[in-house]
C-alpha cells in the first residue's frame, strides 16, 4: 500500500527536526510533488534547503509557502531568515514586518526585525524591538547584550550602561562584559582587554589594517625606531616584537636585528607579518605567557600593544625577566591626562605619565627615553602619547 501524502510530509518533518537536511529534502520534494498547494510542505522545503545552505533555493520555496498561504505568518517569519542569510535586509525587513503584522506577539520575528533593523543602520527601529521584547519579559543575557550593544551605536549611553550593569550581575565573571562596561562607565577598568576581543577584533580588521592606519598618519613604529637609536647602535639584537600584528615594527627594526621575532594574538595578522618575510620566527600567543618563556633577549619592542593592558606592571615585570643588563625595553601608550588608567569608549586603556613612570621604578627599570609625541590623528585630532624606552641595568 503506497504511503499517505501526510506521511510523506510528516517523515520529511522528523528528518528536518533531526537535521538530516538532505534527506528531508528528498522527502520533502515529493511531499510538494503530491501536494503543489501545501504551502506548508514548501515552508519546510525551504527550511531544509536553508539547513544545507542553498539560499536561493531555499528563497525560493519560502516565497511559494507564502504565495499560497498569504497569512502564514511562520513562512514570512522564515522567509526574513533566509534574507538576512543573504545579505537582503530591506527583504528581511519587510517579511518580518509582515509576519508581525499577522501575529502582533511574534517575539521571534520582533528579535529578527531588531537584529536586521540594526544591520541596516535602522538604530531607532531596533531600538523600538528590543525595547518591546524586554518589556514582554524577554530578556535573556544574549537579548540584553545585543541591545547594549546596538544602544551604545546609537549613543544611548544610559540605556547600553543599564543593560551592561544587568549582565554584570548576572555574570560576574564575563570579561568582556566587564570590560565594555568600564568602558562606558569610565570605572573599574579590569586588569587588561580580553584575549578572545583581542583576537576577533584584529582577525576582522586584518584586511583594512594598514589602510586605515595610514589614514590615520599613525607614526608609531617609526617613533619607536627612532627612540631606540638613540640608546642602542649595535645590528646584532635578539629582538622581540610584542603584538606585532602585520610586521609594520619588522621593516625599522630588522635592520638592527640579528634575530627579529614577532608574537600576536591575531593569526590573521600573523599571516600579513608573514608575507613581508621579516621575521625569523613568528608566534601566536599571548604576551605574558609568551613573556614565561625561559629565553633571553636584547630588546623588546610594543608598539600600540600597552594600550591593551590596564595594569602596566606584570607587563613590566615579565619583560625584566626576559632581558639581560643593558637590555631594552621600548614601548608607546596613549595618555590619559587625569586618572592613573581609564578605558576609552574606542576600548583603549590610556594612563597617565606618572602612573607610567612609577610602574617603570617599580620594576626595576631605568628610563633612558620618555617623550611626548603625536601617535596618530582621529577626527582630526592628535592623539597624545608617550614614546619611552627603558635600560635594566
Amino acid at each position: 500500500m503506497p504511503e499517505s501524502k501526510h506521511a510523506i510530509l510528516q517523515t520529511g518533518l522528523d528528518l528536518l527536526s533531526a537535521g538530516r537536511y538532505p534527506d528531508a529534502i528528498a522527502r520533502l520534494q515529493q511531499a510538494v510533488r503530491l501536494s503543489p498547494q501545501s504551502a506548508a510542505a514548501f515552508r519546510a522545503l525551504a527550511e531544509a534547503h536553508l539547513g544545507c545552505g542553498d539560499l536561493d533555493e531555499a528563497r525560493r520555496c519560502c516565497e511559494r509557502s507564502t504565495t499560497l498561504d498569504p497569512s502564514f505568518d511562520r513562512a514570512f517569519y522564515l522567509l526574513g531568515v533566509i534574507c538576512a542569510h543573504a545579505g537582503d535586509l530591506d527583504d528581511s525587513i519587510a517579511a518580518f514586518e509582515r509576519a508581525i503584522e499577522l501575529r502582533p506577539k511574534y517575539f521571534d520575528a520582533l528579535r529578527g526585525l531588531a537584529a536586521v533593523a540594526g544591520r541596516s543602520g535602522q538604530l531607532a527601529r531596533a531600538l523600538e524591538c528590543y525595547r518591546e521584547l524586554i518589556v514582554a519579559g524577554i530578556d535573556h543575557s544574549e537579548l540584553l547584550l545585543e541591545f547594549a550593544e546596538t544602544a551604545e551605536r546609537h549613543g544611548d549611553l544610559d540605556d547600553a550602561i543599564t543593560a551592561r550593569k544587568i549582565l554584570f550581575k548576572r555574570e560576574p565573571d564575563n570579561l568582556e562584559n566587564r570590560f565594555n562596561l568600564s568602558s562606558l562607565t569610565g570605572k573599574n577598568p579590569p586588569p587588561a582587554t580580553p584575549a578572545t576581543m583581542v583576537t576577533q577584533t584584529f582577525d576582522d580588521y586584518a584586511d583594512r589594517f594598514e589602510t586605515h592606519l595610514g589614514a590615520l598618519q599613525y607614526s608609531g613604529p617609526e617613533l619607536l625606531y627612532r627612540a631606540v637609536n638613540r640608546c642602542e647602535s649595535r645590528s646584532d639584537l635578539q629582538v622581540l616584537d610584542l603584538g606585532c600584528g602585520t610586521g609594520l615594527c619588522g621593516q625599522p627594526f630588522r635592520q638592527m636585528a640579528g634575530q627579529l621575532i614577532g608574537v600576536d594574538l591575531s593569526p590573521r595578522m600573523l599571516e600579513k607579518a608573514k608575507d613581508k618575510n621579516l621575521y625569523d620566527e613568528l608566534h601566536c600567543a599571548e604576551v605574558l605567557d609568551f613573556l614565561s618563556q625561559q629565553v633571553e633577549y636584547d630588546l623588546i619592542i610594543a608598539a600600540d600593544v600597552l594600550i591593551y593592558f590596564g595594569d602596566l606592571q606584570p607587563v613590566f615585570s615579565a619583560a625584566r625577566s626576559r632581558i639581560g643588563s643593558g637590555g631594552h625595553f621600548a614601548f608607546t601608550i596613549e595618555c590619559s591626562d587625569c586618572d592613573d588608567v581609564v578605558v576609552s569608549r574606542n576600548h583603549r586603556y590610556l594612563h597617565s605619565p606618572g602612573y607610567v613612570r612609577s610602574v617603570i621604578a617599580e620594576s626595576g627599570w631605568q628610563i633612558e627615553v620618555f617623550d611626548e609625541c603625536t601617535l596618530r590623528q582621529e577626527h582630526h585630532q592628535d592623539i597624545a602619547g608617550i614614546v619611552a624606552v627603558v635600560v635594566r641595568r
